[in-house]
């Protein structure tokens, strides 16, 4: 299948571009969430996606994040690979000294999709993928099943502890 599926089961946390020039999609935290200082917190987005062989997801924390709240994300830019269906989970670090409280539905985060290349082969370079976006509970709760992958279901560490 040559597309990329965005997958939640939530209309109010599907990824957005603000304007056509955009690059990243702006994610949402499906949760309010304290960030206590000095602490690393995980952040449910409720977002599942599907690509094809040869695509990637980057994650990036939003550029006015640290100097606005003094957050960051604990990995600098979380990589999720095509063969990954569980939802998509950040994890921040809280570098000050104050505790740091979000609402459900702010926007932390940036995902961008994009090729990767593996030695002599040069995956999704001919072929750009069609995207398409599903608000569907039903869906979502089946993603792994309804998009299968060899990969294991956990969510970090989940291709072995080292």
């Amino acid at each position: 299948m040559n597309k990329i599926i965005v997958c939640t089961n939530d209309e109010i946390l599907l990824p957005i571009k603000k304007s056509g020039w955009d690059v990243c999609w702006d994610m949402k935290i499906a949760d309010d969430t304290i960030f206590e200082p000095g602490k690393l917190v995980t952040v449910w987005t409720g977002v599942k996606t599907y690509m094809p062989l040869g695509w990637q997801c980057k994650v990036y924390a939003r550029s006015s994040l640290p100097v606005k709240n003094g957050l960051m994300l604990a990995n600098s830019v979380a990589i999720f690979d095509a063969n990954f269906r569980w939802e998509y989970i950040m994890q921040f670090y809280n570098f000050t000294d104050e505790v740091i409280k979000f609402e459900r539905w702010t926007r932390l985060t940036q995902m961008e999709f994009m090729p990767y290349y593996v030695g002599d082969w040069d995956y999704g370079t001919s072929e750009i993928p069609s995207f398409e976006i599903a608000v569907d509970k039903k869906t979502y709760d089946n993603f792994a099943e309804i998009y299968p992958s060899e990969r294991w279901e956990g969510r970090f560490w989940s291709t072995g502890k080292n």
